[in-house]
């Protein structure tokens, strides 16, 4: 669904809305009490009174909202399935680290200043090598500053949620290697989700299993403790898994008699530490399940921040997404056919070390200098083609018969996969031992 009426359905529109107001509010409101840097009492409301480590105006949000914005801004005007598209992104937050940041996190830091050094101009590929190499020397690239800024990822795709796992891996692992924090930002973004098109909290339990099956048991673990302890137990939360256990448990365990984003948003600023990053991770949850109109109106009223946005602006930038989210989406939907094909040979042990891609997207993990597209044109035909390291497409076939598509593309994966890893086994159906793209 596009367009206008894409924002109408039951309510979509305050909920999309609601998922960047609410990171915002949540990060101001939490900016006064970070690192206790202004007193809060047991039973005291917080208030958006600025100060914190900035110092911050009143109302004011901090780095969290403040990345989330250069994403948004990016995947507004281009989206965020491309490769440029993620270039344009590092170079916004490499824009914004020299412009407009405050208090940035030190590995955000680390890895943006290196980038900007370096000048290469393939930013997101340069910002991920950083970032992996910062992992190998120090093992320590969990922190909590790739699932604070996440939210704008889960709105550019509402309509694909295959797409939204990785597009959310891929902003992670641009400035955070550790497999942990991409899987946070998965399953928050899968969480924000499931709440815009619902209009309901999800069960963020049965969300684990859109992660890699090794780390699945962890994280069931991890959501369980925290649906069972209060937020101040998840203290410190700089390391991304006490963070998302921190702002579920705030979900989880309101505190005070205001209303259910309310008071779950002051249970995130109680819990203490890393207080503004708590309540924005909480407050994007909250807002897409309640929507922006459960966010009290003094707080829309006094809420802004760099690059010089105010609550109405925020509300455009999240419909902009949002639409341009499902425009793509719609012209990259797959013919269910082409999901089959590549179902098969992801079952048969392909996507690991190599790429392949269908009409656009690619199955199943991230990007890759070489691989084979399969794609369907209007007039019903196909193109199975091949592109390597310096961009430049090859067509091996055009066909209106798709057994002959299927067949070449299948034989083009495979001979991919075999030339980047010599001791690949491609398995046959073990029904009946026959290929299974031989059939008619």
């Amino acid at each position: 669904m596009t367009g206008a009426r894409f924002h109408e359905v039951d309510g979509r529109r305050d909920r999309i809305d609601g998922a960047l107001l609410g990171c915002a509010c949540g990060d101001a409101l939490g900016v006064p009490y970070e690192l206790d840097s202004a007193p809060l009492g047991p039973g005291e409301q917080p208030r958006m009174i600025g100060g914190g480590l900035g110092p911050y105006a009143p109302g004011e949000w901090s780095d969290d909202t403040q990345m989330a914005v250069v994403v948004a801004e990016v995947a507004a005007e281009q989206g965020l399935r491309t490769v440029p598209a993620l270039d344009a992104v590092v170079e916004g937050w490499i824009g914004w680290l020299d412009s407009g940041a405050s208090d940035v996190g030190s590995q955000t830091r680390q890895v943006l200043s290196r980038v900007a050094a370096e000048g290469s101009t393939r930013r997101w590929s340069s910002a991920a090598s950083v970032s992996s190499a910062l992992h190998r020397r120090t093992g320590r690239t969990a922190g909590n500053g790739s699932l604070m800024r996440t939210a704008p990822v889960a709105l550019a795709f509402l309509d694909d949620p295959a797409m939204l796992t990785l597009a959310a891996g891929w902003l992670s692992e641009a400035t955070h290697h550790d497999p942990l924090a991409g899987d946070a930002c998965v399953l928050w973004c899968h969480a924000i989700r499931r709440a815009v098109l619902d209009g309901a909290m999800p069960d963020l339990a049965e969300l684990v299993a859109e992660l890699p099956v090794a780390r699945r048991e962890r994280w069931s673990a991890w959501i369980a403790d925290a649906g069972r302890r209060p937020p101040c137990d998840f203290v410190p939360n700089g390391y991304v898994v006490t963070a998302l256990q921190a702002a579920w448990s705030a979900i989880r365990h309101p505190l005070g008699d205001g209303p259910p984003l309310v008071a779950s948003l002051n249970a995130a600023v109680h819990a203490g530490d890393d207080t503004d990053t708590v309540a924005a991770i909480a407050g994007s949850l909250l807002g897409a399940a309640h929507g922006a109109s459960a966010l009290p109106a003094e707080w829309l009223e006094v809420v802004h921040g760099w690059p010089g946005l105010r609550a109405d602006d925020l509300r455009d930038l999240a419909r902009r997404v949002a639409l341009r989210g499902a425009d793509d989406a719609a012209t990259h939907r797959v013919p269910d056919e082409l999901v089959e094909v590549a179902g098969h040979l992801v079952r048969r042990g392909l996507g690991e070390g190599h790429e392949f891609y269908v009409r656009g997207r690619p199955v199943p993990h991230g990007l890759s200098s070489e691989y084979v597209g399969l794609e369907q044109h209007d007039d019903g035909s196909y193109r199975v083609w091949y592109s390597g390291d310096r961009g430049t497409p090859r067509t091996y076939v055009q066909t209106t018969d798709w057994p002959v598509a299927r067949e070449r593309f299948v034989a083009e994966a495979i001979s991919l996969a075999r030339a980047r890893n010599r001791r690949i086994t491609i398995h046959d159906d073990p029904e009946d031992g026959r290929r299974w793209w031989q059939r008619g």
